[in-house]
């Protein structure tokens, strides 16, 4: 099956200052207490463990480990998003995934939340193999297209919505990355969230073209489509339920 990649994607850094203002707002998932919940739950992290928040962005969900772990780390790519992460994290680090400046075998949790989409899928899995202790355990959530039925059109509403995104998944994708890169015990489910459309595409990153497309690829979508995502037309808005997939697994541990 494998994941999907965009073919010329904005620069990460330019997309992520524009909407570095209004990020919190950008979507019902960024501040979901139920999916943040289940990411915490999923990790196991307790009182001694050290844990990695990839992507961490404004620190939503490094929020959640915060005063619970022994320390946690945030890395992200953008200096206006990570500055608002920098109360809810030990340290932050600015630097690409892909080439994390961690030493080996350090952390018990990696942790990563709609961050896959912006990067090299081989390298940050590599890196986060490495950092990771014998044992350690990943938990990734990012939004997917429901199945081959819907991909085309959810893929192309996505790529506008976010032209920085260098991969699209379906909902077997990141778990068949984990396996082929040295994870074990991989297991996964979904959630649904809700999403107004008009506020999905509100941020500073997305032309008034744009725009006027993803509202038009809506309102034309195939009834498969619309079916699938339990679209509502309300009150000159669009409620699309997006799947995300939360995936946890381990590193193999010295003796597994």
């Amino acid at each position: 099956m494998g994941h999907h990649k965009a073919l010329a994607p904005e620069n990460a850094v330019k997309h992520f200052i524009k909407r570095a203002g209004k990020y919190n707002s950008s979507s019902r998932w960024v501040n979901d207490a139920v999916l943040i919940g289940k990411m915490r739950d999923l990790a196991e992290a307790g009182s001694e463990d050290n844990v990695l928040d990839i992507a961490t962005g404004t620190g939503k969900i490094a929020q959640t480990f915060q005063g619970k772990v022994k320390y946690v780390v945030g890395v992200d790519i953008c200096r206006e998003m990570a500055r608002q992460a920098k109360h809810f994290v030990d340290y932050i680090i600015l630097a690409a995934a892909e080439n994390l400046p961690l030493k080996n075998n350090i952390f018990d949790v990696c942790v990563c939340r709609q961050g896959l989409q912006f990067m090299e899928l081989k390298d940050v899995l590599s890196e986060i193999h490495r950092v990771l202790k014998p044992g350690g355990r990943i938990v990734l959530c990012h939004l997917t297209a429901y199945s081959d039925q819907d991909k085309d059109e959810s893929f192309l509403i996505q790529r506008l919505r976010n032209p920085a995104r260098k991969n699209f998944f379906l909902p077997d994708d990141v778990p068949s990355l984990l396996k082929d890169n040295a994870f074990m015990d991989i297991d996964f489910s979904e959630h649904i969230s809700k999403e107004s459309v008009n506020r999905w595409v509100g941020n500073a990153s997305i032309s008034k073209n744009a725009k006027k497309q993803i509202n038009q690829l809506y309102r034309d979508a195939s009834c498969d489509f619309k079916k699938i995502h339990r679209l509502k037309f309300e009150n000159n808005d669009i409620f699309d339920s997006m799947r995300m997939i939360i995936v946890k697994a381990r590193k193999r541990g010295n003796n597994a």
